[in-house]
Formats: C-alpha cells, sequence, structure tokens
C-alpha cells in the first residue's frame, strides 16, 4: 500500500503540466463562454435564424469546459488511488451529458444550415420546433449517459511494469459495458455522418454557385465593354450628323439652326442615358444567392465542425483502443500515461475554442466586445478622476 502512495505521488508530480493545462480550459472557457452568453443571449437586440441556437451551445461548452475539467483534475491528482466511486460514476455522468448536449446541438445547427442551403424552399425549422429539438438534446443527451453509472466507477488497477496494485476511475468489465460501447460507437457513427454529409452538400452547393457567380461576373464585364464600344460609335455618329446637318442647312435654315441643335443633343443624351441605363443594369446573376449561401453563419459553423471532429477523434481513438485491448492502461509506461491523458483531455478544447471563432469571424460579436472595452476603460477613467479630483 505505501508503494501505491508513493506512486500516486510521483504521477501527482509528473501531471503538474496538465494540471495547469486543466485550470486554464476552466478559466478560459468560463470566460469566453460566459461572454458568448452574455451577448447573444442579452447584449444583441436582433438574433438572426442561424445565431439561435449559439447561446445554448455556449451554455453546454462553458458546463463542459468546468465539469470535464474538474473531473480530469480528479483523476490526474489521485491517478492510482481513485476510491470514490460515487465522484467517478457523477463525473462520467455529467462530462458525457454536456458532450453529448454540445454534440446533439452541432447536429441539429449541421441539419438547419442544410435546410436554409440546400432546400431553402422546403421545411424550416420554426420557433417553435426550435425549442422542441433543445427539449429533446436535452433528453437524448440524459438517456445516452445514463447507463455510463452503471458502466464506470473505481475499479483496481495493476501495473505490471511496477508490479503495483492501486485504484482508478475507469471502465467495469461485463457484459452491460461491452452492450452499451456498442451503442456508443453507432451513436458516435450516426452523429459524425449528421454532421459531416450537410456541410458537405452545403459546400457542393456553394462551389456550384460560386463557380456560375464567376461566369456571371466575366459576362457582365463583357457585357459592359460591348454597350461602351455602342455608346461611344453612337456618339461619333451623332456629333458627324450633327456636324453634317449644319452645314447642309446652315443657308437655307439659320432660323433653326439652335432648333436643330437642341433636338439632336436631346435625342444624343436620351441615347446616352439609355445606354447608361442597359449598362447599369447587370444580367440576373446570383450574387445575393451568393451572398446568403457563403454566409458567414455557415463558415463560423463549419469551422465548429471541424474543430470538434479534430478535438474529439484521439478520445474516440483512446476509447476504442480501451475496448479492444484488455491490458491498455496496465502495460502503459509512466511517460506513455502522461501523453495518453494530454491527449484524453485535449477534447475540452472543443468546449473554448467556439468563442474564439466567434470573435474572429462574427463582425456584431466582435464590435460588441470592443464597445464593452472601450466603456469599461472609459469607466475607470471616470472613476480615477473622481478619486484624484
Amino acid at each position: 500500500m505505501e508503494d501505491t502512495f508513493y506512486w500516486n505521488a510521483y504521477l501527482t508530480r509528473l501531471f503538474i503540466p496538465l494540471h495547469i493545462l486543466l485550470i486554464l480550459f476552466i478559466i478560459i472557457g468560463v470566460a469566453g463562454n460566459g461572454l458568448v452568453i452574455y451577448i447573444y443571449g442579452f447584449k444583441m437586440k436582433t438574433i438572426k435564424d442561424g445565431q439561435y441556437f449559439i447561446p445554448y451551445l455556449a451554455v453546454a461548452d462553458l458546463l463542459g469546459s468546468v465539469i470535464c475539467s474538474l473531473f480530469g483534475l480528479s483523476m490526474t491528482l489521485m491517478p492510482v488511488t481513485y476510491e470514490f466511486d460515487v465522484l467517478c460514476k457523477c463525473g462520467w455522468l455529467l462530462g458525457s451529458a454536456t458532450t453529448c448536449m454540445s454534440v446533439f446541438l452541432l447536429v441539429t445547427i449541421a441539419i438547419q444550415r442544410y435546410l436554409k442551403v440546400c432546400r431553402r424552399k422546403g421545411y424550416i425549422l420554426t420557433l417553435k420546433w426550435k425549442k422542441v429539438v433543445m427539449i429533446c438534446s436535452l433528453f437524448l443527451s440524459v438517456v445516452i449517459t445514463g447507463p455510463s453509472v452503471v458502466t464506470y466507477g473505481s475499479i483496481p488497477f495493476h501495473s505490471i511494469n511496477r508490479n503495483v496494485t492501486g485504484m482508478i476511475c475507469g471502465k467495469i468489465t461485463g457484459t452491460v459495458s461491452i452492450v452499451y460501447d456498442a451503442v456508443l460507437c453507432v451513436s458516435v457513427i450516426l452523429c459524425c455522418g449528421l454532421l459531416i454529409v450537410p456541410y458537405c452538400l452545403i459546400g457542393r452547393k456553394t462551389y456550384r454557385y460560386m463557380k456560375k457567380g464567376n461566369q456571371s461576373e466575366v459576362e457582365l464585364k463583357k457585357f459592359s465593354k460591348n454597350k461602351t464600344f455602342e455608346q461611344q460609335t453612337e456618339e461619333q455618329s451623332i456629333s458627324t450628323l450633327d456636324s453634317e446637318l449644319k452645314i447642309e442647312y446652315s443657308k437655307n435654315y439659320s432660323s433653326n439652326e439652335h432648333l436643330s441643335d437642341k433636338i439632336l443633343t436631346d435625342q444624343g443624351k436620351q441615347s446616352l442615358r439609355n445606354n447608361i441605363k442597359i449598362i447599369k443594369k447587370p444580367p440576373k446573376n446570383l450574387t445575393k444567392t451568393n451572398r446568403r449561401v457563403i454566409s458567414k453563419i455557415t463558415k463560423i459553423f463549419m469551422i465548429i465542425i471541424l474543430i470538434f471532429l479534430i478535438c474529439s477523434l484521439p478520445k474516440i481513438s483512446i476509447t476504442i483502443l480501451e475496448t479492444v485491448t484488455a491490458d491498455f492502461w496496465e502495460t502503459a509506461s509512466d511517460i506513455e500515461r502522461l501523453v495518453l491523458m494530454f491527449v484524453h483531455q485535449g477534447y475540452i478544447l472543443n468546449n473554448i475554442a467556439n468563442p474564439f471563432i466567434y470573435a474572429f469571424f462574427d463582425e456584431t460579436f466582435k464590435t460588441e466586445i470592443k464597445n464593452m472595452f472601450y466603456q469599461s476603460v472609459c469607466a475607470n477613467k471616470r472613476y480615477i478622476f473622481k478619486v484624484y479630483n
């Protein structure tokens, strides 16, 4: 038993960089997602259709960054002396529930973006159905993660390399765990498909519209050049006709000279106006549609989905290896455990990355942050001025 405590103390010191990282996850997750909730939920007066789920996604990410980081800290502070079975079960349940909630919201957003871009004349999610989807996402999260109370807990752990036995928070082997892992595997594949396929279709649709828009721009340039040439030719013919008429009728119709000039000038101006109107009125193109399809909201969510997949795939891979390999953790060295724990906790990056994406791509969100910063600076200056005066 004494060897176990010494080994636990050694691993705790070894995991110090991971402790610091998890604490940073908590701070950044609370600050960033709290800012998103405040701006999108309370500060913005008008929320666009595609931005409806952003505050709820931020709530799930905030809870996920806090719960998952704290749970990760408990596992790294007690790597081989984890004797709190209830804490282990609650950590897995709450951490998995917040993660599933984020996933289901991302799936809903992907489907909504698909309907908005690729099926604009079809069915659109109304406010009522959006609320229904929120409730269903919460319910499904609880249903899917509920069995983790049975499949996870504080279990004995024997290190083959050190020949030491301890307690860790891990998966309880048995038939229930195998069935639950199979259900989770199917759910993960289904969710990944529902995240990837809609955005692939959106990307294909976007590419086609961009290609048509480029062709329309080329046609518009050719059309403008031709009309400009015709305009110049017609102006020359008008000026030539004007000169000929002036020479021919200067002797016999001197009294009507000014009238003729006025008529010809008016005809020239009218022709020029008609040509300008024709040039200003471009052929029908898909510029407005392109703006609608290649919207910033769609780009933001595509990047969010990409980051989610990048952050989640390593954790999914480790989970699969744990299931396939019976002594996966038992045969790992201390350094390998550190690297695996870093990779395993990397999925929390998905919960803290979204505010940075909004700040980079959403001009409205960026403007609101600047206004809040300026207001706080001005308030501090006024306070300092009052104190010293």
